[in-house]
């Protein structure tokens, strides 16, 4: 979400012609539409109904072509061209998704036979038209995937089959842009710059971008063999490379003396295993733990619930790491740390910013709030809540919020985020400002800061984060100033004691 990706995706439109327009697939466009209004209303944290999304997303029409409305007249939906009635529909009941799933289909029918622009607008990219619509009506993290998008998001949560590359975004030449370490790429002899000839005999300049990637994905153990240019080499080389199941590495670590700092990009399937084995990898150079361990989670967006979960856990003697809310039962849930403590009692320095998002933030808020680590930054993005993943029939995906996420402290992350115990935010990289820091966080006074958050209404969120605005911007004073901390173990402990602990906390950080 958040890096060069690994295939842009090209969706053809249908040319218009003189014939009459094709019409769509009823049972399929019937059935999708039912299949998103009803998970949606099922799922969505706030109460809504087929209606409603349905309306919103015919609605947009519109945007296709400005001469077509559709709107709700009484107890009919009528489909209007320059004002002209083209259609009129009974309305269904409100909740009834089967049937707003058949007036979707139905009015998409009758919209494609009388605008030669929408008969010209492919089937995927009508459904997202629709589907967008729809979305539009909930919150700005509900969103919806055409079945190209779905799958490059499925192949960043959950890997790939592929031979380890990211191309790119040139449409002139495909060349290639990183090269994953000690993947099928790296071992065959790819390299950064290489310029992509043919695929398996393809001319890759005559491919599309997603025609591309597509030939060098394919089940793993299989193989491809690509012809590349190289500069200073006069000749193209011709690798055969062998697939492989890829998943793309969001874990890195640097020593720093003793101090070991672990960045975290984003939070896939692997993220937890790939810090574990990080850890000891450190582990191996150091020939012992790390004096001190920095947590960089800056301009991490997030991720998987399960793995910031699994991060946390690594750091935590059991214990709540985070609790979800939300209108279905299901979504009502706590998370505690799982029992592995595979580090334990290393001072703890976490990163973040005002890009630290979501899985970042869970991890970042019960780390502090337990106790168990000094935040460094400025407050976090304070995307508190949990998303969904529902695949649909088209191979498309629905990602609809459905909970509210809660710390261990007992207050809600969404809109309010983390704040740090030492802001960093509009300070420089100098001794001076590692010691303003310190300063300003290593006491918490009698004023906002030295009240538990939990005790904090609206207006006294709202002060405390403006005391530490979110900023976007990764700070060498951040890691200047973990370092620092992680080096004088009086000035840690100080430091970590200055963050306001209820009782109930307490107890939940107590070994169990």
């Amino acid at each position: 979400m958040w890096r060069a990706a690994a295939a842009i995706a090209i969706l053809a439109l249908a040319g218009c012609s003189s014939d009459s327009p094709a019409t769509l697939n009823r049972v399929n466009t019937h059935e999708l539409f039912n299949e998103a209004y009803r998970q949606i209303s099922d799922y969505y944290i706030e109460p809504t109904t087929p209606e409603r999304l349905g309306l919103a997303g015919l609605a947009k029409l519109s945007s296709l072509d400005s001469s077509i409305t559709v709107e709700r007249q009484g107890n009919q939906i009528v489909l209007q061209k320059s004002g002209t009635v083209l259609a009129r529909f009974e309305a269904p009941a409100s909740t009834d998704s089967w049937d707003w799933g058949g007036v979707t289909a139905s009015t998409l029918d009758a919209a494609r036979h009388a605008s030669p622009r929408i008969a010209a607008t492919s089937e995927d990219d009508l459904d997202k038209v629709v589907m967008d619509g729809a979305i539009a009506t909930l919150d700005k993290f509900s969103r919806y995937a055409s079945p190209n998008a779905a799958r490059e998001q499925r192949a960043e949560r959950n890997g790939f089959d592929g031979i380890g590359v990211t191309l790119e975004p040139d449409e002139t030449q495909v060349r290639i842009l990183t090269v994953l370490p000690d993947g099928p790429a790296e071992r065959a002899g790819i390299k950064p710059d290489d310029r992509i000839v043919t695929i398996d005999g393809a001319v890759a300049s005559t491919l599309t971008r997603d025609q591309v990637v597509m030939r060098l994905r394919g089940p793993a153990g299989t193989r491809v063999v690509i012809s590349i240019e190289r500069s200073g080499v006069p000749q193209p080389i011709t690798l055969s490379v062998s697939r492989a199941h890829i998943v793309l590495p969001t874990v890195t670590v640097k020593l720093d003396g003793r101090i070991a700092i672990f960045r975290i990009t984003s939070f896939n399937q692997e993220t937890y295993e790939q810090l574990i084995e990080a850890l000891a990898k450190a582990r191996r150079e150091l020939g012992a733990p790390p004096a001190g361990i920095v947590l960089d989670l800056r301009d991490n967006p997030g991720g998987l619930l399960d793995q910031s979960v699994k991060v946390a856990s690594v750091f935590l003697r059991g214990g709540l790491v985070v609790s979800t809310v939300g209108r279905r039962r299901e979504s009502r849930r706590e998370y505690p740390a799982e029992l592995n403590r595979a580090i334990d009692g290393v001072p703890l320095v976490v990163l973040v910013n005002g890009g630290s998002a979501s899985a970042s933030e869970i991890v970042a808020s019960a780390l502090q709030d337990r106790g168990r680590a000094v935040v460094v930054g400025t407050s976090s993005f304070g995307k508190g809540t949990v998303q969904t993943v529902l695949e649909l029939l088209n191979d498309g995906e629905l990602t609809v919020t459905w909970a509210k996420l809660v710390t261990p402290e007992g207050y809600v992350l969404h809109e309010h985020g983390v704040v740090p115990t030492l802001c960093t935010a509009d300070l420089g990289d100098d001794d001076g400002s590692v010691a303003r820091a310190i300063q300003q966080g290593s006491s918490t006074g009698t004023g906002l800061a030295a009240r538990p958050r939990i005790a904090l209404d609206e207006k006294g969120w709202t002060e405390l984060r403006s005391s530490c605005p979110a900023q976007r911007v990764d700070r060498a004073v951040d890691l200047k100033l973990a370092e620092r901390l992680l080096q004088d173990p009086a000035l840690y402990a100080r430091v970590l004691s200055a963050m306001p602990i209820e009782a109930a906390r307490t107890a939940a950080a107590a070994p169990q």
